[in-house]
């Protein structure tokens, strides 16, 4: 009797198995807005300012002996330290959608030597000034130093040689 009532239980475990299985495989997720559409609503646009691309230019004469990068997110060039524990999301958040404005790079392609912010009239105010000085923490925390420059006061080559030689012989 014992045998028959366990025969049973194995073939209505089998049977929930099979149709759990069944349901997942026939449920299709929801679909997301946009995605019916063959053409999405994006445009091109430019990835630095006229500024930032004379500066660039400047940046790229001045240091010729390493890599510039430009537009780069935080998040490709510092992440949470161990220190962060289960907290590493929380602190991903806080840097993933910055960015800094040139990124110097050695010729390893992998070591990165410090950040550049070319500053304009939108880094005088408060919030902005707020999000400058937590974009200048993360950085530092990492150890990446960070140089801005005024736009307005646009340097010469051979001041920002300076200025940037200057901050790497520290390191």
């Amino acid at each position: 009797m014992w045998w028959f009532v366990g025969v049973v239980v194995i073939i209505v475990v089998g049977v929930i198995l099979t149709k759990t299985r069944q349901e997942a495989v026939d449920s299709t997720p929801p679909p997301v807005k946009g995605d019916e559409l063959a053409i999405w609503p994006f445009t091109v646009m430019p990835i630095m300012t006229d500024s930032e691309v004379i500066f660039f230019k400047k940046l790229v004469e001045a240091l010729p002996e390493y890599l510039i990068f430009s537009q780069v997110q935080l998040s490709r060039i510092i992440e949470p330290s161990e220190d962060a524990g289960n907290d590493r999301a929380f602190w991903f958040n806080r840097i993933c959608r910055q960015s800094v404005d040139y990124v110097v790079v050695a010729k390893d392609c992998q070591t990165v030597l410090l950040a550049i912010e070319l500053d304009d009239w939108t880094h005088e105010s408060k919030t902005r000034q707020k999000q400058d000085d937590k974009k200048d923490k993360a950085l530092a925390s990492a150890g990446i130093a960070v140089v801005r420059f005024h736009a307005e006061r646009m340097p010469s080559i051979q001041m920002i040689r300076h200025d940037v030689l200057m901050v790497l012989q520290d390191l």
